[in-house]
């Protein structure tokens, strides 16, 4: 080699190794520079993609549109991008890569990166709902007037069935609805809103709303114009996508929409993660905290709902916060033993409930979400460790509570500007056990990967006038350790949240003044409500009027205002006695009680005594469940019938209208015939109640007379077997109402004669004999006589008749090529097909009653069929193929 070019290679060695630091830095200043924009730019959840050789989707904010479809095309990103319709300055982008992320991430242009739609999962395993333990049922009795009607709510998740018994007829454009339906979907649909045409459990909270549908495979909100242009006033969503706690452009979608429709609540349930953590941010790797499912769930200007379950517990699998910045999530609880699913539909239904009971106070003016928001939080029960906490947020949802809160206008509703301040005066009556007081203001919403949400920052304060004591808001510890996250609140000021709470306990009567000041409010004036509430009367909650409890079992029966510590004495009394009997006298903190109900059908009342004052609940109905079942369906009417309750005199059915129950007779009988013709283009669904000293009890189950295969009396007439060497068949009627006779019939030359007769009938299932069939096959039918002179026959059934040594071959004259049935009294047989020179042309060994044998490939003409059976013995007949 050349001395010159191994001097040449020194220098160009020694001059890398001499500028390798210096290359090393500039890395490592890369390095920083894409982990501080990744920082700023990327959802925490997609870090881990700048390390993984993978290809995905991603949804992108930007500054500026032309210029970022600009940065596109020069860097040569072969990535398909489309603009998104539901977020502005959005960009979905497909198949990038690792380094195609790294340079999305250091684009100038770019302002977020966040995932793409992900998989939605329902979250609920449905079992029985329990709306006493939210107080709707009272609501429902006292408040008549609050069904739902006039307002409208979306279910976002899987189509719903809009044909369902308790759904039909309310539901926004149905045409418009796939062929497929979820049944998670129905169920959340009528636990909002069902009107209760199937039965008790088939009724749900808004039970006159109307309902639309939206699909959850679109994680943004739906546009705000469509949902307000079908008067949706609600959305519910019960579905989650896996732990996610951060703010991203899905959160600040809903925020900004919330913001600019202010009228418009959106309820999510929490999750069913609540036994997971979360992988990132903060509150990363802290068991049990911080697992709400889906980062949409974490906007301020929306509630979140976790699930309770029997005895005020939150449920394991309830998904907990504090969302990603230490704000409080969930908002409230409701009973589901399902899961937050459940739950949150619950909420939804009330929720309607509340802006109805605005709606109708305000000449049809809708509330702000805002104000519907607070009534729900202030009014909300404390559930589990004392005060607001991360798992059931400021308590059980009660509707009671949040609807007086808007009809008796315990409300206040102002805006305010940058270090303003407004006061409004309240009078706390004596003998109040505690005052609680909510701001909620619902704001613009945050940026994408901001420190906290929290965008204008308002301050509560209550003063006591007489006294100069004040109070501030409940706040939670953020710090991100378990122990520290577990703590009980205490009082300060709150920087995170745009929800804030103070509670005074047995406070003096006298005037407070309740005082909220704009401690940091950009831009214009922030809007806010302000909601309070007097918790002291001791008040029966459940039963209430009209309502049925069950007779012989134990029934939970729930009251409100008893200090923790006082003895409870409970009593009931049935109509027309004149004394109470003793239930139980109990103590504690508990405000319900598992009452054995006496096992007798009446009218009743319940007794509470507590000290000096004793309260008796509404007149409520002790009955059992009735079951109906269909004794016939005829041509022009239908019978169906129920078994008697002692000492019940009268019953009603109903049946379903077209979207409703409606009366169809009363009667003293326990069954009822209707006539259907009365019935036109009505549904076949029917119920039942008893009435109870001029009350209806619970309904039945509704059945529908027509699909339930009960026929005109005779349920089912089937032969013994389809080949029998003795005829029998066997009979089952439905009812023996008004049954004159029975008679079986056999046809004979294209007319029906009687075989047997049956008078009087006195049951319902029968042996039927036959002494004289013809052989081979035989057609009968059942001939029922009524008392009116009614004659109603069954379908006709073939049986034949194949006594020992009997065969019967058909068709016969057989088709070539078509199969020959032969009918013997033996079980297996073995076929031998001769011709007529007396050839064996086919055998085969068939089992079964009906044997079959292929003709195909056979010539035309006489043959002998010979049937060797099973016990050696021989049987021919003559057979023509054609």
């Amino acid at each position: 080699m050349p001395k010159f070019y191994r001097s040449n290679s020194s220098h160009l060695l020694l001059l890398l190794l001499l500028f390798l630091p210096l290359i090393s830095s500039a890395q490592n200043r890369g390095d920083i520079l894409l982990q501080k924009q990744a920082k700023q730019r990327l959802a925490p959840t997609l870090h881990h993609a700048l390390h993984k050789n993978t290809i995905s989707s991603y949804r992108v904010t930007v500054n500026d549109k032309a210029a970022f479809l600009t940065w596109l095309r020069e860097h040569k990103l072969a990535t398909a991008s489309k603009e998104l319709q539901d977020i502005s300055n959005g960009f979905s982008l497909s198949a990038v890569s690792r380094s195609q992320l790294k340079q999305l991430v250091a684009c100038p242009y770019i302002t977020f990166i966040d995932r793409a739609n992900r998989v939605p999962q329902e979250e609920a395993e449905l079992r029985d709902v329990n709306f006493p333990a939210n107080n709707i049922t009272v609501v429902q009795t006292r408040y008549s007037e609050l069904t739902g009607d006039g307002m409208a709510v979306s279910v976002k998740e899987g189509a719903f069935n809009p044909n369902d018994i308790d759904l039909k007829a309310r539901v926004l454009a149905p045409e418009a609805f796939s062929s497929s339906h979820t049944p998670h979907a129905t169920t959340m649909a009528t636990i909002i809103a069902g009107a209760g045409n199937s039965g008790p459990k088939g009724k749900g909270i808004a039970t006159k709303a109307l309902l639309a549908t939206s699909d959850f495979k679109e994680l943004f909100p739906d546009n705000s114009v469509t949902l307000l242009s079908k008067g949706v006033g609600v959305q519910n969503h019960s579905y989650g996508v896996g732990v996610e706690n951060y703010y991203g452009l899905e959160s600040a979608a809903y925020d900004q929409q919330t913001f600019q429709s202010p009228q418009l609540l959106h309820v999510f349930s929490s999750g069913n993660s609540g036994n997971k953590q979360s992988e990132t941010g903060a509150y990363a790797n802290i068991p049990a905290f911080a697992n709400l499912t889906g980062q949409f769930k974490t906007s301020k200007n929306t509630l979140s709902v976790g699930a309770l379950e029997p005895g005020n517990k939150v449920g394991l699998l309830s998904s907990r916060g504090p969302a990603y910045d230490g704000r409080i999530k969930p908002e409230v609880v409701a009973y589901g033993i399902g899961g937050t699913s459940e739950a949150a539909a619950v909420v939804s239904g009330v929720s309607v409930l509340v802006q109805q009971a605005y709606k109708l106070q305000h000449e049809g003016e809708l509330p702000s979400a805002a104000l519907v928001k607070a009534a729900l939080i202030n009014s909300a029960d404390d559930v589990g460790k004392p005060g607001v906490d991360f798992e059931a947020g400021f308590g059980n949802t009660d509707a009671l509570g949040a609807i007086r809160t808007i009809k008796e206008l315990r409300f206040k509703e102002a805006a305010l500007l940058q270090d303003e301040q407004k006061s409004f005066t309240i009078l706390v009556p004596e003998g109040t056990k505690l005052l609680k007081i909510t701001l909620v203001w619902h704001e613009k919403e945050a940026t994408p990967n901001a420190p906290k949400a929290l965008v204008n920052d308002l301050d509560l304060v209550v003063k006591h006038k007489e006294s100069g004591s004040n109070w501030h808001p409940w706040i939670l510890s953020t710090f991100p350790h378990a122990d520290s996250l577990a703590k009980p609140a205490k009082r300060g000021l709150d920087r995170l949240n745009n929800v804030e709470q103070v509670t005074v306990a047995t406070p003096a009567a006298g005037t407070y003044e309740l005082v909220v000041s704009g401690y940091k409010i950009q831009d214009k004036a922030q809007n806010f409500s302000l909601v309070y509430e007097f918790e002291h009367e001791l008040e029966w909650l459940y039963p209430s009027l009209g309502l049925s409890l069950k007779a012989g079992s134990t029934n939970e029966i729930r009251w409100q205002g008893s200090n923790a510590n006082e003895n409870i004495q409970l009593e009931y009394r049935l109509a027309g006695e004149r004394d109470w009997t003793l239930i139980k006298q109990v103590s504690g903190p508990t405000l319900q009680f598992g009452w054995s109900a006496p096992d007798t059908i009446a009218i009743a009342q319940l007794r509470l005594t507590t000290g000096a004052t004793s309260i008796e609940s509404e007149p409520f109905i002790l009955t059992k469940p009735l079951k109906l079942k269909v004794g016939f369906d005829c041509t022009d009417n239908a019978m169906v019938h129920w078994p008697s309750l002692k000492g019940v005199q009268e019953y009603q059915v109903l049946h379903v209208d077209k979207a409703y129950l409606s009366p169809l007779l009363t009667t003293s009988d326990t069954l009822a015939v209707i006539n259907k013709q009365t019935l036109q283009n009505m549904s076949d669904f029917v119920l039942v109640a008893p009435v109870i000293n001029d009350m209806l009890g619970e309904t039945s189950d509704a059945v529908a007379y027509a699909r339930q295969g009960a026929g005109c009396y005779v349920r089912s007439f089937l032969p013994n077997q389809f080949v029998m060497d003795s005829i029998l068949l066997n009979l089952e009627l439905n009812t023996l109402y008004q049954v004159a006779t029975i008679t079986l019939e056999r046809k004979l030359n294209g007319a029906f004669s009687p075989v047997e007769k049956i008078n009087p009938v006195v049951n319902q299932q029968f042996k039927l004999h036959d002494p004289s069939p013809s052989l081979g096959s035989n057609f009968y039918r059942i001939k029922v006589e009524t008392t009116s002179g009614a004659a109603f026959f069954s379908s006709e059934e073939e049986a034949v008749y194949a006594p020992e040594n009997f065969i019967q071959a058909y068709p016969n004259p057989v088709q070539a090529g078509q199969p020959l049935h032969v009918t013997v009294s033996n079980d297996s047989a073995q076929l031998q097909l001769y011709d007529r020179l007396g050839r064996l042309i086919r055998v085969s060994e068939e089992f079964g009653m009906i044997k079959t044998l292929e003709t195909t490939g056979l010539q035309k003409g006489l043959h002998i069929l010979r049937l060797k059976t099973d016990t050696g013995s021989y049987i021919s007949t003559k057979v023509i193929i054609l």
